[in-house]
């Protein structure tokens, strides 16, 4: 237990610093040491250490990725954005676009890939339109975020919770989707609100769309009829990998393009990361710290009901600054499976929502910020900590506390 306290704690300092002094230590490096240390100290043997790695979550993710990167080679992304950009007509409507686009998109696609594909559209338009670049940016990345909470395809911590938990697609998105909606809403007026003195009423004159002819017309149909099958097939209750592997399976045999290119832009890295907190966390859960932390910090959970959700959302809240939300999310996994059927499923559905909208708090507190936010600097835009915190923190309290009422009346 001592060997495994001491390699957990120094996996997940690696984790929440992401970079190391030196070390150049990101977060995929830190999750696959920690589950070499574990193996290597005896934490947990070879075998189990196997064994412990959820081959469902990762082809599900592999095949999402693959049917993305397809969508984005045939110019998806860009012709939807600059499309719906194109219907601003005034600078806060153009906030509302990106708000409302970004939060759907997300829900269909997952919030990381949304914003790495929009943050340099956002850039280069606001840009041309000499508008402040700050409240587009934070609109891209909060927006993001809640209008994933809505689906299992929206980010990867709700594709481990669908997996793990065995709720289904519509479900899912029955139970989440007014929360997504609301908070969507809430974030456009609380953004208007925040940055009123910058952003008028003027008219713009927004660039036009993406020309038709430079788009990869074939791939770009093969693509979408992919991701169409997926989400039917996973409405009717298919099993996840199965359902995103398929997908990803036909859209590399309609593909106009090498699957070379297409496989280059999946994210391995995050593979690897869910790889070695699988490792991780099973051994964790071996050694009994993970019911100890959870416990610590959120109580006893078996009775579930509004109290029982509100100490998860906070404890998720807390756990998700300090790990990431999706290694706070596998922190739960132990002792949410340990849960009577009954008491789980509402708390299942907290936790996916807690653990998303937590991530908008601050500006390193989910993935998808990182990518907004780290993208844009090399673009020559900086958004600073506090002014990001300005717009986070009361939009995460209220987008929590939105979800625990919600989910408080089912």
């Amino acid at each position: 237990m001592t060997a495994a306290a001491i390699i957990f704690g120094l996996t997940y300092l690696v984790i929440g610093l992401q970079r190391i002094p030196k070390l150049h230590l990101g977060r995929p490096a830190g999750a696959l040491l920690g589950a070499v240390a574990m193996v290597a100290w005896g934490v947990l043997d070879f075998d189990a250490a196997k064994r412990a790695i959820d081959l469902d979550t990762i082809l599900f993710l592999l095949g999402m990725m693959i049917v993305l990167a397809y969508l984005e080679l045939s110019g998806f992304f860009e012709v939807v954005e600059r499309r719906i950009l194109g219907l601003a007509h005034s600078a806060c409507g153009l906030l509302w676009l990106v708000v409302l686009s970004s939060g759907l998109l997300a829900a269909l696609f997952m919030n990381d890939t949304i914003c790495l594909m929009l943050t340099p559209v956002v850039v280069r338009v606001t840009r041309r339109l000499s508008l402040p670049p700050a409240p587009y940016l934070i609109a891209l990345a909060t927006a993001s975020n809640i209008g994933s909470v809505a689906t299992i395809i929206g980010n990867p911590q709700n594709a481990l919770i669908a997996v793990r938990s065995g709720i289904g697609l519509l479900p899912f998105a029955a139970a989440l989707w007014p929360v997504a909606a609301a908070g969507l809403v809430l974030d456009g007026l609380l953004l208007a609100w925040i940055y009123r003195r910058t952003i008028t009423a003027a008219r713009l004159v927004v660039p036009p769309p993406r020309q038709p002819g430079e788009v990869q017309r074939a791939m770009l149909a093969a693509s979408m009829l992919a991701g169409a099958g997926m989400v039917i097939a996973l409405a009717f209750g298919a099993h996840p990998a199965s359902a995103a592997m398929s997908a990803g399976a036909a859209v590399v045999l309609a593909g106009a393009t090498r699957p070379r290119r297409a496989l280059q832009m999946v994210d391995w890295s995050l593979l690897l990361f869910f790889g070695g907190l699988f490792v991780v966390m099973r051994a964790v859960e071996q050694a009994g710290l993970a019911h100890g932390v959870v416990a610590g910090i959120a109580g006893p959970l078996a009775a579930g009901g509004p109290e029982a959700l509100a100490r998860m959302g906070a404890a998720v809240t807390i756990l998700s600054q300090a790990v990431s939300n999706v290694p706070a999310v596998m922190l739960f996994v132990p002792t949410m499976e340990a849960l009577p059927q009954a008491t789980a499923h509402s708390l299942w559905l907290g936790l996916a929502a807690f653990a998303t909208l937590a991530g908008n708090l601050t500006i390193i507190g989910s993935v998808a910020n990182v990518i907004v936010f780290e993208t844009a600097r090399r673009d020559g835009v900086h958004v600073g900590f506090l002014e990001y915190l300005k717009v986070g923190a009361p939009l995460t309290l209220a987008t929590l506390a939105l979800a625990w009422a919600v989910l408080s009346l089912r």
